[in-house]
């Protein structure tokens, strides 16, 4: 029918008419996790840590003149910054799914966690550099060194209890998946311990970096030494920012599970007594260890369509059991074989 000749008021009914469907199911592995208030707790505990340091080691830098102390400033203020993202990112990450997000939101956490380390990037590392750049072409004098290593021993223990802190949570949730703490860390979807874990280990070095910079010139060292562990200190950011931005775009962009996970999900299926072949299967994360999954497959032969559906059911559970990460399961049964 034209538009011209459409019924009054017929588009409005068409666009308010809802599309009949359940709601999405949450995976196993993103339940549990949703249940454990830990991972908000260890973000709190390291935005409140690198708040107070960042304005401890801002006071030191200007005391000081230590262009050093001063990139470690930005450097806390950059985390700073990254952890009111990721909390923000928890947070929208939990709306429920809608008709225009029917597996709901949780790509948010992907999202957030890569303009985080984005502006790391920008903020610590580009601006740090530019201090360092500054200090080398200007050249400064130190004084009242004990104050910034007062500064520097206080900031070290804040950023190792907050990393002590989210490595606990790490290997928390490491355990139901079999794994050590380093190996879940870097391979989980959920970006936020990652993150801070390591935010929180490159803080401790930057830490490092700059007692080493203001001690040489105190102890008769060239003063260049505090303008090069200010330029450390901003390498150090902007490398830790692409390290973490990286995985992050693969997920935005939709990453498979591992290739074990998937060889296993295939396993399912192509065990399974109705199944005769499967001819193409994925698993895409969709937010923080959460997943969907689906193939097409051939069916037996002496297949009913009772016996298909019970089938279908059937293997939907031993897929969501054995991979806690999938939350929903689309199989294709189809007439087609492999050329």
């Amino acid at each position: 029918m034209d538009a011209e000749r459409r019924p009054a008021g017929e588009g409005g009914a068409q666009r308010n008419r809802r599309v009949p469907q359940l709601p999405a199911r949450r995976s196993a592995a993103a339940t549990r996790a949703g249940r454990s208030p830990g991972t908000f707790q260890s973000v709190w505990v390291a935005l409140a840590a690198n708040v107070v340091v960042a304005a401890a080691k801002l006071f030191a830098g200007l005391i000081t003149g230590s262009s050093a102390m001063l990139s470690e400033a930005v450097h806390s203020t950059a985390d700073s910054i990254n952890e009111v993202l990721l909390l923000v990112s928890l947070r929208r990450s939990q709306r429920p799914p809608d008709l225009e997000h029917p597996f709901g939101h949780g790509r948010e956490r992907f999202l957030w966690a890569f303009v985080a380390a984005i502006s790391s990037f920008i903020v610590g590392g580009c601006v740090s550099v530019g201090l360092a750049i500054n200090d080398l072409a200007r050249g400064s004098e130190l004084t009242q060194l004990g104050v910034a290593g007062v500064v520097l021993v206080v900031a070290a223990l804040a950023d190792g209890t907050s990393l002590a802190r989210t490595l606990r949570q790490a290997r928390r949730e490491a355990r139901p998946w079999g794994l050590s703490t380093v190996r879940y860390l870097l391979g989980t979807s959920d970006p936020t311990l990652r993150a801070i874990a390591v935010e929180d280990s490159a803080a401790l070095v930057g830490v490092g970096l700059a007692g080493v910079g203001i001690l040489v010139p105190a102890l008769g060292g060239p003063h260049g030494a505090d303008a090069i562990a200010s330029l450390l200190i901003g390498l150090l950011l902007a490398a830790t920012a692409v390290a973490l931005a990286r995985p992050l775009a693969d997920l935005l962009i939709g990453k498979s599970i591992s290739p074990k996970r998937l060889e296993l999900a295939h396993a399912i299926l192509s065990e399974a007594p109705g199944i005769d072949e499967v001819l193409t299967i994925y698993a895409t994360q969709v937010g923080a260890e959460e997943a969907i999954l689906a193939a097409k497959v051939h069916p037996s032969p002496d297949q009913t369509g009772e016996d298909l559906a019970q089938l279908l059911d059937d293997l939907d559970r031993q897929l969501r059991t054995a991979l806690p990460e999938i939350g929903e399961v689309f199989i294709d049964v189809t007439a087609h074989r492999r050329p």
